[in-house]
């Protein structure tokens, strides 16, 4: 069994056979995409290639193309169209006024199940526009822009002859600093379509059978038996001679840890820094870049993201606490200093003085949610668990990530949901990790482990979600409970014999790539429909900013009082804390236009003023005191980016 996905579209007779129809019987194209048009259909039952997603979103925006359409926010490296689906009603205010979600999906290669249900989420809002009463309210005063595959490079590696776990995008480095790009990769040695893990037994192994699965690995103990020790490789051979095995494969940046906040990689190497690949920088250009020809930056107007990635806020915790970036560096031979240098670092010091010790820099950057934005998180991943019916998940903590930077720098609401993951019974905790004793990275074994690891926190798949080894999780006795009794035995690789070239006897063997990440595709309807109901509730959360009726008193014959007054009967304040901080939500503006500023005086205060917040439920009233004749207009404008959109209104001093 080469997977567990069985119906999985690929390079495949089937596959073919739909795009064949699609293109022959255009009226159909939805039917032979795998995406319904009925009421009740919100997704497909598998997964999608680059070739297939863009037919179906292309045949989404010509299904109704007065709320629906269809553009590319760049391109990845490889060429390939990023993809924005934007979904707005046809009443209401101009949809770039409207508040606005962001939902993106797929930055992580291996990460497809986000595609699909994002993929879901827009079948079912276009379907059910004009059909049902409460999406066609919300989307009458709500816009959706939807971006189904922020990395689809490396998510065709899913669709690949040979499948191999891989985060990344596809961009060459230099992984084990030797100068040379992508030498030494996987290889498929038994031939059956996937690239898992080897296993050669050796005194000097980290790793040991476990007595009651010998399917797993267990890392060793202080009273391990040297006879039992193991060592553990990616599945393929040495191909650049440096005893290190698929240490630097076919390419890559992970794109959900190359956003400008708590970087997710040491920056080391030619072309390792902040926003270095193209669908980084697509994204956030999108969401920020200011249009010389509108004369504004036209998707300001997003007061939410919902990222679909394979970190968790919403079921595995609520807030955003960052991560710590790690990337190790390689090992260097410890050199004592030379005895001339020993000198001169005598000579060039104060007999006695010892160096006063130095505190690290401090990071700016801020790493936890603000307090007074907890309740929003709070409530909304109540809400997402009881709407979903997923309690909890398992997750860590970002580096580098889109929500990071959207909730931290960019200043809204930000939420992510893994989507499947092995869930934890209510009220258990984890099983602690046991670990092996440190060592210092001096020896051929450790450089090898810390490779592999190197290779799987940067995106290149060498043992992420494939190994036999313990995961970071803990949860590898789970997975093969969940495969034996849920999943018909499918999902992992008994253990083979197989002569190697260079380790000699190996056994090849291990979870299946892409197992522990996506779902089978059957799980896509049901993902697709509770998630669209979710984002339902979570965009109609967003501040709604009004403006009473202005009243005017006339306090003597050329004096009058103008009172205003402004409410918020949204669930979300109109600005996060973290947004009043970083000074990056567009105030809420309030301004008076006089008929006749010659004969029309403000007594004291201003024609304009910026709010930069208001709560939920919150009011806020504003008076002016203005000398004027009798029967002059003024014209009142409050504009609320982020709540609403531009209320005009006019009053008559009488």
């Amino acid at each position: 069994m080469r997977l567990f996905y069985l119906n999985r579209i690929s390079l495949s007779v089937t596959k073919i056979l739909i795009l064949f129809l699609i293109f022959l019987i255009p009226a159909l194209s939805m039917e032979a995409a795998g995406i319904e048009t009925g009421s009740e259909a919100t997704s497909s039952n598998f997964y999608h290639d680059f070739a297939s997603l863009t037919q179906v979103l292309k045949g989404l925006a010509a299904q109704k193309p007065q709320i629906a359409k269809l553009t590319s926010i760049g391109k990845s490296l490889q060429g390939k169209d990023l993809w924005m689906l934007e979904i707005s009603g046809t009443q209401g205010k101009p949809k770039g006024e409207k508040q606005a979600l962001l939902i993106c999906a797929n930055l992580e290669g291996d990460h497809i199940i986000g595609s699909e249900v994002a993929l879901g989420i827009a079948n079912y809002l276009i379907g059910q526009y004009g059909q049902d009463e409460k999406v066609t309210s919300l989307l009458d005063k709500r816009t959706f822009y939807i971006i189904p595959r922020a990395n689809p490079d490396g998510a065709e590696l899913f669709f690949a002859k040979i499948q191999k776990d891989h985060q990344g995008n596809l961009k060459a480095r230099d992984d084990d600093y030797d100068w040379l790009l992508d030498e030494d990769g996987p290889e498929d040695l038994n031939q059956d379509g996937m690239i898992t893990m080897m296993r050669v037994k050796d005194k000097e192994g980290e790793w040991y059978i476990d007595k009651k699965d010998p399917r797993l690995m267990k890392k060793k103990d202080a009273d391990t038996s040297l006879d039992s020790l193991y060592k553990l490789y990616p599945e393929g051979i040495d191909n650049d001679g440096d005893e290190l095995y698929n240490e630097d494969g076919a390419g890559g940046f992970n794109i959900n840890r190359n956003f400008p906040h708590n970087f997710g990689y040491k920056p080391k190497g030619l072309g390792v820094y902040p926003t270095s690949e193209n669908e980084t920088v697509a994204v956030i250009d999108f969401m920020t870049k200011y249009v010389a020809k509108l004369k504004t930056q036209p998707h300001r107007n997003i007061c939410g993201v919902l990222i679909f990635s394979k970190y968790d806020n919403l079921a595995a915790g609520t807030g955003i606490e960052c991560g710590t970036p790690t990337f190790p560096e390689p090992p260097q031979a410890e050199q004592a200093p030379a005895a001339g240098m020993r000198m001169f670092f005598r000579m060039g010091s104060r007999r006695g003085a010892q160096a006063a010790p130095q505190a690290p820099p401090r990071d700016p950057q801020p790493k936890k949610t603000e307090t007074k934005d907890n309740p929003i998180f709070k409530s909304t991943s109540d809400k997402y668990k009881e709407i979903t019916g997923i309690k909890n998940a398992v997750s860590e903590k970002p580096v580098g990530s889109m929500l990071e930077w959207a909730y931290f720098q960019f200043g809204v609401p930000a939420f992510s949901a893994n989507l499947w993951s092995l869930r934890e019974e209510s009220g258990q905790t984890p099983p602690a990790k046991k670990r092996a004793p440190s060592a210092k990275p001096d020896s051929t074994a450790d450089r090898r482990a810390m490779f592999q690891q190197m290779a799987a926190r940067a995106g290149r798949g060498a043992t992420q979600g494939q190994g036999a080894a313990q995961s970071k999780s803990g949860n590898d006795e789970k997975w093969l409970k969940w495969i034996d009794e849920k999943n018909g035995g499918k999902g992992f690789v008994n253990w083979t014999k197989f002569k190697h070239k260079q380790l000699g006897e190996v056994e090849i063997g291990g979870f299946q790539p892409y197992l522990r990440i996506n779902p089978p595709p059957e799980k896509i309807p049901e993902l697709s429909e509770s998630h669209a109901k979710f984002v339902l509730h979570l965009a109609a959360q967003f501040a709604e900013i009004t403006m009473d009726s202005p009243q005017v008193e006339k306090l003597s014959s050329d004096i009058f009082q103008l009172k205003i007054k402004l409410h918020n009967s949204g669930q979300f304040p109109y600005s996060t804390a973290m947004g009043q901080r970083t000074r990056n939500i567009t105030p809420i503006v309030l301004r008076l236009k006089f008929e006749d500023d010659d004969d029309m005086k403000l007594f004291g205060g201003s024609k304009r003023i910026d709010l930069s917040n208001l709560d939920p439920g919150a009011e806020k009233e504003y008076k002016w005191i203005i000398i004027s004749s009798p029967g002059k207009k003024i014209d009142i404008t409050m504009w609320a980016r982020n709540g609403g959109g531009t209320t005009k209104k006019t009053v008559v001093l009488n």
